[in-house]
């Protein structure tokens, strides 16, 4: 029992140091006046009731989720693909193609960020290919915009969604698969009725990475967005530095880390009845 609990010792005091201790300061400023960065004994909840009673501040919370679930569905669908291919694959290159697949995990959010921007801004590879194509007579704008962060977050988290799935698959029996087909079912009935169900934990599992770390990503949305296209890691980053008023950045991190936790809750408990039923082919 003492070298077990030795063995746990640390790793918990680091959790509780550098994580536990933030968040419940976090929480505490978010409930308190403040004055510039110094939380009162005053306790309040008029920083949340500013932030969901103010439409610009909905507006952000808004978009935040609305690309962390666009990202998340766009990771699921573009990764089950390359991991169904990845797993099933016999290519004596399937190691060097798996590397490949999760090659953006090596470059920093920084470095991917921009190589976006180059390629979206109206001077860059994607205009000069549409003007060289003839297909448009001006350069289109694509930045700052919406949908520029949500490519940009697709393409980062991408190795996640191909991991999670890779995992189910390989977790999967693929005899299944070959019982259902050898009963009469199509390729096609037996992927929607028993590859499917049977890897949605995995696809759950890739979905909520993908939200869950989109929804906090300054760096990919700070350049690729702009004022217009905020969100809720860009706000609170204005409210700690520019504004220095961290009882609402506090309250928008609370928002932001409660949301997060509340999904990657779900995807467990949604992943944990699908990992217990098989769907049978007819």
């Amino acid at each position: 029992m003492p070298r077990s609990f030795l063995l746990v010792a640390l790793p918990c005091a680091f959790l509780l140091l550098c994580f536990v201790a933030p968040m419940a300061y976090l929480f505490s400023a978010s409930v308190l006046i403040a004055e510039g960065t110094v939380p009162q004994d005053q306790p309040t909840l008029d920083n949340f009731r500013i932030i969901l009673g103010s439409a610009l501040y909905r507006g952000v919370v808004l978009r935040t989720f609305v690309v962390g679930f666009c990202v998340g569905l766009l990771v699921v669908v573009l990764a089950y693909p390359l991991a169904y291919f990845l797993v099933r694959t016999r290519s004596r290159w399937k190691g060097a193609l798996i590397a490949l697949s999760l090659a953006p995990l090596l470059g920093s959010a920084i470095v991917r960020s921009y190589g976006w921007h180059v390629i979206l801004n109206q001077d860059g590879a994607l205009n000069s290919l549409l003007l060289w194509a003839g297909l448009v007579e001006q350069p289109l704008r694509f930045l700052p915009s919406t949908p520029a962060i949500v490519i940009g977050l697709t393409h980062a988290l991408l190795p996640y969604g191909v991991l999670s799935i890779m995992t189910a698959l390989n977790a999967m029996d693929p005899a299944l698969e070959r019982a259902a087909m050898s009963l009469g079912a199509s390729r096609a009935r037996t992927f929607w009725r028993v590859t499917l169900p049977l890897t949605l934990p995995g696809v759950a599992a890739g979905f909520a990475l993908a939200f869950a770390i989109s929804i906090g990503a300054y760096a990919t949305p700070a350049i690729l967005g702009g004022p217009g296209t905020e969100t809720m890691a860009t706000m609170i980053r204005n409210f700690m530095l520019a504004l220095l008023d961290w009882g609402l950045g506090s309250a928008m991190g609370v928002i932001l880390l409660a949301s997060a936790l509340a999904l990657l809750l779900i995807a467990a408990l949604l992943g944990g009845p699908a990992r217990r039923t098989v769907v049978a082919a007819p």
